[in-house]
């Protein structure tokens, strides 16, 4: 934010660049965001019976093109390349120009919602309505946890960093 958002605002705003520290510690909260989401997305689904771990058909054809096969395995790994390295690099990119402005650290959870629209147009299960509302209910809460956690972490320890574009 320049010094008219300031001014504009009547909040102070440090100036925090992206540093290798700052990344470090936006992957520990995209750890930390990773392990607080899964029992919701993960453990609740489970016992409720209404989680489904085959691999989607459209997944299965894009990643035949690539001669790999789909597994829960391969599923897992690459939710959490996603959760700990590429989500909370995107959030340091965009994460300033979120709202809310204060308290920053809600802006995780904005960021959350805008991620979990493409996860749920992406995921969106096969089944009836308790499958259907329970995949968005505790898809929706899963990432605002991660967001959450995300945003928080970065905010209590190297701060979310402000940009001027």
């Amino acid at each position: 934010m320049s010094r008219e958002a300031e001014v504009a605002t009547g909040l102070p705003v440090e100036e925090t660049t992206i540093t290798r520290n700052v990344i470090a510690m936006a992957m520990v909260g995209g750890l930390a965001g990773t392990v607080v989401m899964l029992p919701v997305m993960v453990l609740v689904p489970e016992l409720l019976g209404v989680f489904q771990t085959e691999p989607l058909t459209d997944f299965v054809g894009f990643a035949a093109v690539f001669g790999i096969q789909p597994t829960l395995t391969l599923g897992a790994v690459l939710f959490g390349i996603g959760g700990m390295v590429a989500l909370p690099l995107v959030f340091l990119s965009f994460g300033a120009f979120l709202p809310p402005v204060e308290p920053r650290h809600l802006r995780g959870v904005t960021f959350g919602t805008i991620f979990w629209i493409g996860f749920v147009i992406a995921f969106w299960p096969d089944g009836g309505i308790v499958t259907t509302a329970s995949f968005v209910v505790f898809s929706l809460l899963g990432h605002w946890l991660y967001g959450f956690t995300l945003g928080l972490t970065l905010d209590r320890t190297t701060g979310i960093p402000e940009h001027e574009v």
